[in-house]
């Protein structure tokens, strides 16, 4: 399923060298003197910029914050797609990066702590930054069902908010879900701020969604950088629609909100597998299961997983025994108390092909937690890896 994944963001980049994605909304801004643009000052105030609503669901409230570099690359990437069953809030302490950034709403963090020039990757200085903002923060996040809270982990200004952000959310009512990116083992530095800022984000929010940066190079050794990055903020753009499109958009077999709170509340730590197949009967579904199971992008075990939220994709020849089987194969050694969720949508566009996206909750993984091991120890494994 990767594979697939992988082919469409290397398409997606050099059609983009022809032609430029226009905004999906447009955001009133203003220049400054060094032609950087930036939000308005009365950001907050304005709602145009709000998705339309949907008729299905549309009381449901989903915001989607990214916090830093990383997480507003996501939010860019999750407007960019189009969303519908959520509105984007892109927050950075650097100007120039938020800037360029497509999202319904923006805020500049920190404008006294920072003066917009970044965090300089110390977290102490964006957490500071954040409670600075806090009630700006707590109008523009306002109240909602869902709030994912995007970020990377290891770096400054999204190791240092997030937890503040998740923290005001879930104060607001929400059932706050991060979506994160954990750093190679080679960068020890960026590892020991990312163990720090995880076990803070794990504290306020309901459930952290950790996609490990190796397992993805593993995937996909040969990709440009630029090309690797953009395949992580797809994964975090998976993560977000299979779970807001189930609840927001209609469904062959629904996932309502009261589903999602269940499986997330208290749900930890979490990982993310995206499974794909073709054809029917026993064979496709044994394909998918495989692959799905076969592809984390998190090293766990699946054993005592506490909650599960399967969404299965297909074309209008998706059956219901078949999406029944799938989601019975995934969650086949899950504990026997676990909340599993499964949701159906016909997609067209993906021809014969049926997609899974599921969210496993409750796993453990002590390898984010442990001392770096020493650098020609860390060298050779991610050699073993690629090779």
């Amino acid at each position: 399923m990767l594979d697939g994944i992988v082919k469409d963001v290397i398409s997606e980049k050099e059609s983009a060298k022809k032609d430029e994605i226009a905004p999906v909304f447009e955001e009133k801004v203003e220049t400054n003197s060094e032609g950087i643009t930036l939000p308005t000052e009365e950001k907050i105030e304005e709602k145009a910029a709000e998705p339309k609503e949907v008729d299905e669901n549309s009381s449901i409230r989903i915001a989607v914050v990214g916090v830093g570099g990383a997480g507003c690359n996501s939010v860019n990437r999750i407007t960019k797609n189009g969303i519908k069953s959520a509105r984007t809030i892109a927050v950075n302490t650097d100007k120039l990066h938020l800037g360029v950034v497509e999202s319904h709403h923006k805020h500049l963090l920190g404008r006294v702590v920072t003066k917009g020039l970044g965090s300089g990757g110390d977290p102490t200085v964006a957490a500071k930054a954040a409670d600075a903002d806090k009630n700006e923060l707590k109008e523009l996040i306002g109240e909602n069902e869902i709030v994912f809270v995007c970020a990377g982990m290891g770096g400054g200004t999204g190791t240092g908010a997030s937890p503040m952000i998740a923290k005001i959310a879930k104060e607001q009512g929400a059932t706050v879900i991060g979506v994160v990116t954990y750093p190679f083992k080679i960068e020890r530095s960026r590892i020991h701020r990312a163990r720090a800022g995880l076990k803070e984000l794990m504290k306020e929010a309901d459930t952290v969604i950790v996609i490990e940066n190796d397992l993805l190079l593993s995937y996909a050794p040969n990709l440009p950088i630029d090309q690797a990055f953009a395949l992580a903020d797809e994964i975090a753009n998976k993560a977000v629609r299979g779970i807001s499109d189930l609840v927001v958009l209609p469904s062959l077999m629904n996932v309502d909100y009261a589903d999602v709170r269940a499986i997330m509340q208290g749900g930890g730590l979490a990982m993310i597998s995206i499974g794909k197949g073709s054809g029917t009967g026993a064979g496709m579904v044994e394909e998918i299961v495989s692959n799905t199971r076969n592809n984390p992008l998190l090293k766990v075990s699946y054993e005592g997983a506490k909650g599960a939220l399967l969404h299965v994709e297909g074309t209008g020849g998706l059956s219901l025994g078949d999406a029944t089987q799938i989601c019975v194969g995934i969650s086949d050694d899950f504990h026997e108390e676990a909340e599993v969720k499964m949701g159906a949508r016909v997609n067209e566009d993906l021809a014969n092909a049926i997609e899974v996206t599921a969210v496993i909750t409750g796993v453990t993984a002590p390898h984010l937690f442990e001392d770096p091991k020493p650098p020609e120890e860390v060298s050779s494994e991610v050699w073993t890896s690629i090779l």
